[in-house]
Order: structure tokens, then C-alpha cells, then sequence
């Protein structure tokens, strides 16, 4: 356990002081800010329009901050960085569980500071909170959480590129999963293949005021903890029988 720690500490650590990812954080939360003075070209809908954006952001943040985990295990070992931790028993867990937590970690952390700078934003212009906007980013960071578990999964047997390349096929085709059955009735199996993130968007209805039950925001929230979870289980099995010479 401790070393899956020492793992996550270190990963979550060293990407964080990546200075461009912060630069991406600032132009979100300036890109919400500047979205509230647009009264006059959304024609009264600069609520909406601010609350849409912060929305959009936030998931470019999650599947930006997700897509490390694709570059991850193939960059450190090329460069043979892993070789300490890989060499003691159970190694390979510890350095995919940590990698998994580490990066997890990030994106959560990603996803807060937009959501708080985009809520500050927010209130300071319109004297007004809108809550269902942290369901909704709590909802995002579970995507982002799964599609690290993906990202370690693809990662373990495809070069980085590919696996970045993938994963960002499998965000496009999570969010369409539930319109392939109506569009080509024959494919209707890659609805159960493939994860589903329809579940996990509700970006139209937090844009429009809906109100988000609690319950459905903690079965989206597990339902991408688990999916995370199985990801990472599975890139775990199969890491173990890779050939790292």
C-alpha cells in the first residue's frame, strides 16, 4: 500500500507542475468570467450561456488531465524510470494502482478549481449560485476518473499515441453510445460494450435549470468509480503478464 502511495504522490506531483496545464486552467475560468458579459449577442441568455460554457470547459479539462494516463506507462518505461518499483514483489500493482490514483487524483483536482472559479464567476455577476452546476461537475469528474481507468487499460498493450488516439474515439463514442442502436439497429451490441457517458451528461439540464436528483448524481458517480475500478483491474492482469524486457 505504501508503495501505491508513494506512486500516486509522485505522478500527481510531477504532472501538476506541469506549467501549461495551469495556463489551460486559467483560460477556462477567464473563458467563463467572459461569458457572463454576453448579454447583448445571446440575446438575454448570458445566464445559460455562462452556465453551458463552464459545463463545456470542464469536461475539455477532464479528458485533457485523463489523457496523461495514455502517455504514462509507456513513457516511463521507455526512459526505465519504473525499473525501482517494478522490481520488488508486487510491484506492478503498486505502479499501475498508482498511476491509476495519482492521475485520478488530478483530474478531480482540475475539475474543482474550474468549477469553483466558474461558480465565483458566476455569483460575483449575477449575485446568484447555481448549484446543480457542482452536481454536474462532480458528474464530469466521475467521467474523467473512468476514462483514466481506460486510458491505463489501452496503454498497458498500445503504444501512447494510439492509446491517446483511442480514448479519445471511446469519449466521442461514450457519448453517442445510446443513438448507435437507433442510427444502425445491427450494431445495437456496442451499446453494451462500449461505456456509456450519456449517463454521466447533464449539461442540458443544468444549463436550463432542471433540478439534478442527488440520487441520480451518486449512481452516475459510482457508476464511473466502478467502471474506473474494472479498468484498472484488468490493465493490472494484464501489465502483470507483459513482457517489460
Amino acid at each position: 500500500m505504501n508503495d501505491v502511495i508513494t506512486v500516486a504522490q509522485s505522478t500527481f506531483s510531477r504532472v501538476a507542475r506541469l506549467k501549461s496545464l495551469y495556463l489551460i486552467l486559467i483560460i477556462c475560468i477567464l473563458d467563463v468570467a467572459a461569458m457572463t458579459r454576453y448579454g447583448e449577442i445571446s440575446l438575454g441568455l448570458e445566464k445559460e450561456l455562462t452556465v453551458d460554457a463552464a459545463q463545456a470547459l470542464l469536461l475539455v479539462i477532464a479528458l485533457i488531465t485523463s489523457m496523461i494516463a495514455a502517455f504514462e506507462i509507456p513513457r516511463e518505461l521507455r526512459d526505465k524510470s519504473a525499473t525501482y518499483i517494478l522490481s520488488k514483489p508486487g510491484g506492478r500493482s503498486s505502479f499501475i494502482w498508482g498511476k491509476f490514483f495519482g492521475i485520478a487524483s488530478l483530474v478531480i483536482f482540475n475539475v474543482a478549481i474550474v468549477a469553483v472559479g466558474s461558480l465565483v464567476a458566476y455569483s460575483m455577476v449575477f449575485d446568484t449560485t447555481p448549484v446543480m452546476l457542482s452536481y454536474s461537475a462532480a458528474l464530469i469528474a466521475a467521467e474523467g476518473v473512468a476514462l483514466v481507468g481506460i486510458g491505463l487499460l489501452l496503454s498497458v498493450f498500445l503504444s501512447d499515441t494510439i492509446s491517446a488516439v483511442v480514448l479519445f474515439l471511446v469519449f466521442v463514442l461514450g457519448h453517442c453510445v445510446t443513438m448507435i442502436p437507433r442510427a444502425k439497429p445491427n450494431l445495437e451490441v456496442l451499446g453494451y460494450i462500449l461505456p456509456n457517458f450519456y449517463h454521466l451528461d447533464v449539461k442540458t439540464e443544468v444549463s436550463h435549470g432542471i433540478t439534478i436528483e442527488p440520487a441520480y448524481m451518486g449512481l452516475g458517480i459510482l457508476y464511473g468509480l466502478a467502471l474506473a475500478l474494472a479498468m484498472t483491474a484488468l490493465a493490472n492482469i494484464i501489465f502483470h503478464k507483459k513482457d517489460l524486457q
